[in-house]
């Protein structure tokens, strides 16, 4: 009696998973855009960060060249 339980509930569940429809897929959106998200801050960070870096080496540059071009026309000391 046990095993005709069994055999009805699993012949019932297999009745039930295979009649049911697929709901239809839905176009999916397109994702967001980083920029227009909570981090589109940070999107930027490293570029700047960069950016910011070699705007200061460029100034240390000119620096040090200018002073090694006022050394190297200094007379020398005798």
């Amino acid at each position: 009696m046990h095993a005709w339980w069994t055999a009805g509930v699993v012949a019932m569940l297999a009745a039930t998973a295979c009649g049911q429809a697929e709901p239809e897929a839905e176009p999916e959106e397109p994702p967001m855009k980083v920029e227009d998200t909570v981090f589109g801050d940070l999107v930027g960070t490293k570029e700047k960060a960069r950016d910011r870096t070699n705007a200061a080496v460029d100034v240390h540059r000119a620096a040090l060249e200018a002073q090694i071009e006022e050394s190297e026309d200094a007379k020398p000391e005798d």
